[in-house]
């Protein structure tokens, strides 16, 4: 090795680096800042604070100061972070172009992708905040129209024109931090290939990035389709007695303020610059990464074998599913809390209000599910490693059936409970309480079952020795067994509780009725379990151990003693020559 290629020593590579990554924020915080006191001062706005450290200069009553106060720490952190940066970024980066080893440290992955990961989020925050004001100043102004007391009523911002150029500032200047580091990392990766921590680190902050964007517009989302949906219930199925409107007495004259349709432009012109900010988001880090599992490269195939992306999309499929069948559960329980009947609550709402946020949900989330879900499938089918392909399944399959086996138990219990209650004339239970048990077992039976026997009915030796499959059995197992210790100490101890004090009145029976039932339904759950994992082991083929021999073999050369000893073995697959 030439000393040119010689990577830096760790000590001297983590200081470089560490320098970099404070002074490139401080650049950043210095540019921003400028920039929003350059238009605050265009503009004639007061001062809106000091982007990024809120806490600093938050004295707002003298405006000429504190203009000179921001500028004066925004030039200093420039003066002082920008050169610090160029210096140890330029060694550091030096020494990357020389050396394969720098270019792949965990230390320099960790730098990249860090300011990778705090400029995009500086962008996504800022940048939505600067297009919501952009938006309210267009279609809603000050506010001064919908309040007595001027502009700024109802969160609206006086100076808007002000705000959104200091949030443009601060979102342009993060974007180029953000591009920059962006390339010098794909550089990396085209120049070497990138593996180990360091990979692993990019996969933390890119896919940390892709689910934020999703999350975030999916929630937003689901948030603004509801308060549309309710708008419109409120017109075609008002609630009695409950009004949005305030009605003043007779004779007052009430202040100006702003209507349903009003508070709905509100809510849309805060929720669009959201969803688009949090798809851009995840469409920005998604689909490069989609991109690069695809390649039939080395790199390719880091990014397909990536721990952190498997455990990035088994976490949204996870999230989305519970969402998914929650959803469901609280959409069947209120259908059937009507059927069931409940006059008293009436009053306040009905089932096209109910509806809105688990249907809307409900859909959102199935979405995200199906499409994660169809993710999952092309992983599947691009394994070359039949093993592999068969691991993401049983992935998918068993975290479903986790999620459905718990829905069921929880529902059976409680609505056996239910109906006990009601044969001993004690029911405790609101109809709302025993909808939601129905709907968990409607919702529940079915989401196990398609991921159970399908399961069931492909099962071979491998299957039964998969990790994902055991997990399952032995954490419903777990499961089972907590539940009987748990409800069946809660039984005995009311009963004898009740037989040392030679009273048994109806209360303690029905508590121990409650108690028995939870701890059956989890012995049952439990004895399930176990007469599966006892079939899969009396079913697994006997493990035939492996050795290795020495044979010495008589030849002209190396390839000609193979093809001596692969013509003696021939139609005997059970040894193979290494």
């Amino acid at each position: 090795m030439q000393a040119t290629d010689r990577p830096l020593p760790a000590i001297q590579r983590a200081y470089f680096y560490l320098v970099a990554l404070v002074a490139i924020h401080m650049v950043v915080l210095a540019i921003a800042n400028l920039l929003r006191v350059a238009a605050e001062l265009a503009l004639g706005a007061p001062s809106g604070g000091f982007t990024g450290l809120p806490f600093v200069f938050n004295e707002f009553n003298r405006p000429a100061a504190q203009y000179r106060e921001q500028a004066s720490l925004a030039i200093a952190l420039l003066v002082v972070g920008l050169p610090a940066w160029i210096i140890h970024f330029r060694i550091a980066q030096r020494a990357a172009v020389r050396s394969i080893e720098e270019r792949s440290s965990a230390l320099r992955s960790f730098y990249l992708h860090l300011v990778v990961f705090v400029t995009a989020l500086l962008v996504f925050g800022y940048g939505q905040r600067a297009l919501r004001l952009v938006l309210q100043g267009t279609y809603l102004g000050d506010g001064s129209q919908f309040s007595q007391f001027g502009p700024g009523a109802f969160g609206l911002e006086a100076d808007w024109p002000a705000r959104a150029g200091g949030a443009a500032a601060m979102a342009l200047t993060a974007a180029g931090a953000l591009a920059y580091h962006l390339w010098l990392s794909n550089h990396d990766r085209r120049a070497v290939p990138i593996g180990g921590r360091a990979a692993q680190l990019r996969h933390l902050a890119l896919y940390g990035l892709a689910a934020i964007g999703l999350f975030w517009a999916a929630s937003t989302t689901v948030s603004t389709l509801v308060g549309i949906w309710m708008r419109i219930a409120d017109a075609v199925a008002p609630i009695p007695e409950f009004s949005n409107q305030f009605v003043p007495p007779p004779g007052v004259q009430a202040p100006p303020r702003p209507s349903n349709d009003d508070l709905l432009r509100f809510q849309l012109i805060g929720a669009v610059p959201a969803i688009l900010a949090g798809l851009i988001l995840w469409l920005g880090a998604w689909i490069p990464l989609q991109r690069g599992a695809r390649a039939a490269t080395a790199d390719g195939e880091i990014e397909r074998r990536s721990v952190v992306r498997k455990l990035a999309i088994y976490l949204i499929v996870f999230v989305s599913a519970l969402a998914v069948l929650l959803s469901a559960t609280v959409a069947i329980s209120n259908v059937v809390e009507r059927l069931l009947g409940t006059p008293d609550r009436e009053e306040f709402r009905n089932i096209q209000h109910d509806l809105a946020f688990p249907v809307i949900n409900l859909i959102v989330f199935g979405t995200v599910w199906l499409f994660h879900r169809r993710v999952l499938q092309s992983e599947a089918a691009r394994e070359t490693e039949v093993e592999r392909a068969a691991t993401i399944r049983r992935l998918y399959t068993y975290v479903i059936a986790v999620i459905g086996l718990a829905m069921l138990a929880i529902g059976a219990a409680g609505a056996i409970g239910v109906l006990g209650s009601q044969v001993m004339g004690v029911n405790t239970h609101g109809h709302g309480e025993t909808a939601t048990y129905i709907a968990l077992v409607l919702v529940g039976a079915p989401a196990w079952a398609l991921a159970w026997w399908p399961a069931q009915r492909r099962l071979t030796d491998d299957e039964r020795r998969s990790l994902p499959r055991r997990g399952y059995l032995y954490l419903a197992i777990l499961g089972g067994v907590l539940g009987v210790l748990v409800f069946g100490s809660a039984a005995l101890y009311r009963l004898l509780n009740a037989a040392l004090a030679g009273d048994f009145p109806l209360a303690t029976w029905h508590d121990i009725w409650h108690f028995t039932v939870d701890g059956t339904v989890s012995a049952a759950a439990f004895l399930f379990h176990l007469a599966a994992v006892r079939a899969d082991r009396s079913a697994q083929l006997p493990t035939v151990a492996q050795h290795s021999v020495t044979l010495l073999v008589r030849a002209v050369d190396a390839a000609a003693a193979r093809a001596r000893v692969a013509t003696v073995l021939e139609g005997q697959p059970d040894i193979a020559i290494r």
